[in-house]
């Protein structure tokens, strides 16, 4: 009887550590081993180069005094800001712009900047002549500091733009008519003593010459008054 209970507890504990290990497997089959860490090797790349700038060129349309049509891109002068065309100054800077270009118009334009509506600002120069540059020195416009002193902006672009305000506003150009004030007018040298004497004889001379006709009037009043024949 012993013998048959031992029995059938070893038989007990076999299946218990048969279907332990069958688990175990099926854990295993179901997560796999990481395998080992494999040992990084340095890789050497080239950082990657910005894109060129976008460039444009050819005859432009003047939109407003700082806006221009090429084909069709719609540029808007950088580091400058304009006065909208229903502001005052608007016609007369867009006027400058026409006289800037002239007859053909034909400019050689470089994106320098995009907002975040996409426009396009560009430097863009007639030969040798920078548009924006050319606006601020007849003073029409203002320097656009938030743009021309961006992070990527051109320092010396920002400096030369500063210039040519600040030239414009020591001229009174443009918009900077009202700020300058006339120079005071100098004030004569003072006579010398000849140009004295003159001026004494001159005014002499008108006096006497004015007393001398009242006393010819009076006396021919007196001549005439007694000739007069009595009553």
């Amino acid at each position: 009887m012993k013998t048959r209970h031992a029995l059938q507890s070893f038989a007990a504990a076999a299946s218990l550590t048969a279907l332990m290990t069958m688990a175990s497997l099926a854990a295993r089959a179901d997560n796999p081993p990481v395998p080992p860490a494999m040992p990084a090797t340095p890789v050497e790349t080239a950082p990657l180069a910005p894109p060129p700038p976008q460039e444009f060129e050819g005859s432009a349309i003047v939109l407003d005094g700082g806006t221009l049509q090429l084909g069709e891109e719609r540029l808007i002068l950088f580091g400058i800001q304009i006065p909208a065309m229903t502001a005052p100054g608007g016609i007369k800077a867009r006027l400058a712009l026409d006289g800037l270009l002239g007859g053909d118009g034909r400019v050689h334009c470089v994106v320098a900047a995009r907002d975040l509506q996409l426009h396009k600002f560009a430097v863009c120069r007639l030969g040798d002549i920078d548009l924006s540059e050319a606006l601020l020195l007849a003073g029409v416009g203002t320097v656009d500091r938030y743009a021309a002193r961006a992070k990527n902006a051109d320092p010396q672009l920002a400096e030369r733009y500063d210039q040519a305000e600040a030239e414009a506003r020591r001229m009174g150009n443009g918009l900077w008519a009202e700020f300058v004030k006339p120079p005071a007018a100098e004030k004569p040298p003072a006579p010398t003593f000849p140009q004295r004497l003159c001026h004494f004889l001159q005014v002499w001379q008108g006096g006497l010459g004015a007393l001398v006709g009242f006393l010819l009037v009076g006396i021919l009043l007196l001549v005439t008054r007694r000739r007069a024949p009595a009553k």
